[in-house]
């Protein structure tokens, strides 16, 4: 699909909504895990959607992106102020499918149209978060991160693994990226049995059977940058390379979170995973990972996904 020339470059967007984060970060000082999903919802699902080269609803995204942020900052939890948020992600979610059903499965852009789909289980969970609702009896924390970690899945880890797989096509790249679509649902089971009181090792299987679909993939990303005859420009290079190294610490870290767990003796606590695993994500896997891509994107050949 091609973009339209009318409409504003991702690049723009995402500077925009930047912006605009940096302002509402130093004018209201929210708490870590609240400022993260603020930058998601205005910087990365913008880029994504730009390396898709997607350029329906891309107008309704900063406005909803926009009461997302208000919804937090009022005086009390205002589901209504979030709902054109969870709109959004609805329509996402049904740009995916409609996807996924008209180009198929058997390319790396089915990757990102998955990731979208993966986006509506964020806004549902900030949902439940703004309407107090512990789901199945998890704190409001967890509900919060669960949206966090959602978001930050669907429209980032995915989508970049669609630029890898395309840009490096090959069964392992396409194995890995199959590993992260489908360890992420088993983590989210691995979790649900263990806060029901189940055994916590099947979430500690789970989370390393994950991290290490993301390893695999962050270092085909990390050939990428460094392989002299991949095309990328320098700085795309320089990016990528860094949003890998932040990746495989981010991961390693959710590694020795979960084998606390699995043996019942902590490691790492949440505050600590939102300050280091969170922020090494948000920032150094994603922001870098998609600044990288939308940059090669842009001085490169775009990838066929």
């Amino acid at each position: 699909m091609q973009a339209d020339a009318r409409q504003t470059p991702t690049w723009a967007r995402a500077a925009l909504g930047g912006l605009l984060w940096l302002v509402f970060w130093l004018w209201f000082w929210p708490r870590l895990e609240v400022a993260l999903i603020w930058i998601g919802a205005l910087v990365h699902v913008p880029l994504a959607l730009g390396l898709m080269d997607e350029t329906r609803g891309r107008r309704a995204q900063l406005p909803a992106a926009l009461l997302l942020v208000a919804s937090f900052v009022s005086e009390s939890h205002n589901l209504w102020l979030a709902l054109p948020w969870l709109g959004f992600n609805l329509w996402l979610c049904g740009l995916g499918v409609l996807r996924l059903a008209q180009q198929g499965l058997r390319r790396p852009g089915a990757l990102a149209d998955f990731g979208l789909v993966v986006t509506l289980a964020s806004a549902l969970a900030l949902g439940a978060w703004h309407a107090q609702w512990e789901v199945a009896g998890f704190s409001l924390l967890l509900v919060l991160l669960t949206a966090a970690h959602q978001l930050f899945i669907g429209a980032v880890l995915l989508g970049l693994a669609a630029q890898i797989v395309a840009w490096r096509p090959g069964r392992l790249p396409w194995a890995a990226a199959l590993g992260v679509a489908a360890g992420n649902p088993l983590v989210a089971t691995g979790i649900f049995i263990t806060g029901w009181g189940g055994p916590p090792w099947i979430e500690f299987l789970a989370v390393c059977l994950f991290a290490g679909a993301v390893i695999v993939l962050g270092w085909m990303q990390l050939w990428l940058a460094v392989w002299p005859r991949s095309g990328l420009p320098v700085f795309a290079r320089v990016l990528l390379a860094t949003s890998d190294l932040a990746l495989g610490t981010a991961m390693t870290l959710a590694i020795i979170y979960a084998w606390g767990t699995a043996r019942g003796w902590p490691t790492l606590y949440i505050p600590e995973m939102i300050q280091w695993h969170a922020t090494l994500q948000v920032f150094g896997f994603g922001l870098c990972g998609l600044a990288g891509w939308t940059l090669a994107r842009l001085k490169g050949r775009p990838p066929a996904a």
